[in-house]
């Protein structure tokens, strides 16, 4: 696993082949698409599918490994955390998200992608000028750490295409006081 500020703010970093090759390969395999699932609380006028996490499904693999590398991802970005949650979103044809800041409730999040396309849709990050800041790399396994902050403007610009979906893991950290 590889984290890396992506700029003299360190407040956004690059991530690089964060989960263990195993847990990748179990979840390329998995058949995502017949995955029980709700919409994600908050978003339920997106295309989005929130895929239900049960115990020992390769979803709970990918959460419990997340929670054992808190340490590893506190020190990387400088910021105490005390415990995180995990979802799994499948992002539908139609999906895409508009430039946006996420509500103050979030400390810390991470998204990593589960799946790589051409075109590519990763999540986009924007100074507040509004040009562009990071662009994540999206391929299996890359993605970033956003810590949240009223200048923290991102979104998915890109429109998922017919017949195709956009996988992701997303994980909240919660502060530890």
């Amino acid at each position: 696993m590889v984290i890396t500020p992506v700029d003299h703010l360190s407040n956004v970093f690059a991530v690089e082949n964060f989960y263990p090759n195993d847990i990748i390969q179990e979840c390329v395999d998995h058949d995502h698409l017949s995955t029980e699932y709700k919409k994600e609380e908050w978003q339920i006028e997106y295309p989005r599918r929130r895929l239900t996490a049960e115990l020992d499904s390769i979803y709970d693999k990918m959460h419990k490994y997340t929670q054992s590398q808190l340490s590893v991802i506190e020190s990387a970005i400088n910021k105490p955390l005390l415990s995180c949650d995990t979802g799994f979103w499948l992002d539908e044809p139609g999906f895409s998200m508009s430039k946006h800041l996420d509500n103050d409730g979030v400390f810390v999040s991470m998204q990593i992608y589960l799946t790589e396309h051409d075109p590519a849709m990763p999540t986009v990050f924007y100074n507040t000028d509004g040009s562009i800041r990071f662009t994540p790399t999206y391929k299996i396994n890359y993605g970033y750490i956003m810590i949240n902050g009223l200048e923290q403007y991102h979104g998915c610009p890109f429109v998922v295409p017919p017949a195709t979906y956009r996988l992701s893991s997303y994980t909240w950290f919660y502060k530890k006081i």
